[in-house]
């Protein structure tokens, strides 16, 4: 045993290892127990393992078929034999009351952490979220006042307050993925406020809710999938493998709409993401990026706020070479092409109350901002550009 406990092999990151041969000593307990003895060979593939499906079977003619895969990127268990048969590395363990160590369980999902992908069309994840549930179970839980704060969610309605805000006031454009609900704070006390449904076609991932109210008064709440999950499914399963790949995917707005072989916008927060095609939208600056930023061939643009915190994480960000939007870049050729009546002075105050992409939209209103500026000569990696990262006023200066 200790033999199998030594053997491990590092993946993308040098502190997060899988050990692939406790992971096929497992898996060879599964086969064990449901395969035929000629059925029960492990072959080991470049990221994966290859075996005959212990729920199906596979082929009862031909003993050699092995269409039951592991692979190491996800943990994540498909037979393509019988799509049903797939599932998370851990439940096909408990299917057949295979027990894992737990530390070895700890340092699996350590991993997984550090290292799950969700991207690639191929990707197993990708295909077998079968755990999203229907908008429509989502708005008939959320339709009255005897589930907790969220009531009366539904499609944006015409005239509403809420819709009013969002497209009149907010001025978004795209507002498929945008919901109204009340969020009732006390049994007394209710606020309407805007739902981004972040979904897979019509399946849900998760919620955020947010008021209508700006500065200190702004109110957000994200409702990761476990959380609405077992709100609305109390009775039902999702595993810890399970539950951190879907959660995990709660705090990235928009990700299923995503083309991946053209450049992916990252922005801080929901909202901004729906005024730039082909953009994700975080929960903040410190959301956790380690599973796209490991992936080899992504192009990422990453806009964070213009304000102290946004040019801090730019800062960084850059510094690492990753590529970000130049807030003052941008600013500076909007100050050399100005012909309008305000002064050098009050155009810079402007400009620096310009704290993100919608606030950007809402200066320039009768036509979508990506339309409008040629966002992509904004964005830079390269270290020398740091210095649009100073005060804007002291650029200003040069001009």
């Amino acid at each position: 045993m200790e033999d199998l406990l030594e053997n491990k092999v590092s993946m993308v990151n040098k502190d997060v290892t899988l050990d692939k041969e406790y992971i096929k000593y497992l898996l060879q307990q599964v086969l064990d127990k449901a395969n035929a003895p000629d059925k029960r060979r492990i072959i080991e593939h470049n990221g994966e393992f290859n075996f005959s499906c212990p729920i199906c079977g596979d082929s009862h003619r031909i003993a050699s078929k092995k269409r039951g895969h592991v692979y190491f990127n996800s943990m994540f268990f498909k037979c393509y034999n019988e799509d049903t048969c797939s599932r998370s590395f851990t439940k096909l363990l408990k299917t057949f009351n295979v027990d894992m160590d737990l530390d070895k369980k700890l340092q699996l999902y350590n991993y997984l952490d550090s290292n799950i992908t969700y991207h690639q069309v191929e990707d197993v994840q990708f295909d077998n979220l079968d755990k999203l549930f229907d908008i429509q179970d989502l708005t008939n839980f959320y339709s009255d006042k005897k589930y907790r704060h969220i009531t009366k969610l539904k499609p944006l309605q015409s005239g509403s307050i809420v819709d009013t805000y969002v497209r009149n006031i907010r001025k978004i454009g795209r507002t498929e993925d945008i919901y109204q609900c009340e969020f009732w704070i006390t049994d007394k006390w209710m606020q309407p406020c805007m739902v981004y449904i972040n979904k897979v076609k019509n399946k849900v991932v998760s919620l955020q809710v947010r008021n209508l109210l700006d500065g200190d008064k702004r109110m957000f709440k994200i409702y990761d999938f476990s959380k609405v999950f077992f709100e609305i499914y109390p009775e039902g399963e999702l595993d810890d493998q399970e539950k951190m790949s879907y959660d995990k995917l709660s705090h990235f707005f928009n990700i299923f709409r995503i083309n991946w072989t053209k450049p992916v916008n990252i922005f801080e927060g929901y909202i901004d993401s729906l005024f730039l095609p082909n953009s994700i939208g975080m929960v903040g600056v410190n959301t956790d990026l380690s599973f796209l930023l490991k992936e080899d061939g992504l192009m990422i643009n990453f806009i964070f706020d213009n304000d102290r915190a946004g040019f801090k994480k730019s800062r960084e960000m850059i510094n690492k070479k990753y590529t970000i939007f130049l807030w003052n870049k941008f600013f500076i050729d909007i100050i050399k092409g100005y012909k309008g009546t305000m002064t050098k002075d009050e155009l810079i105050e402007t400009l620096n109350d310009i704290k993100d992409f919608n606030a950007l939209q809402l200066k320039f209103r009768k036509k979508p901002i990506f339309e409008r500026f040629d966002f992509e000569k904004y964005f830079s990696n390269d270290d020398l550009d740091i210095y649009y990262l100073e005060d804007l006023k002291e650029l200003a200066k040069m001009l």
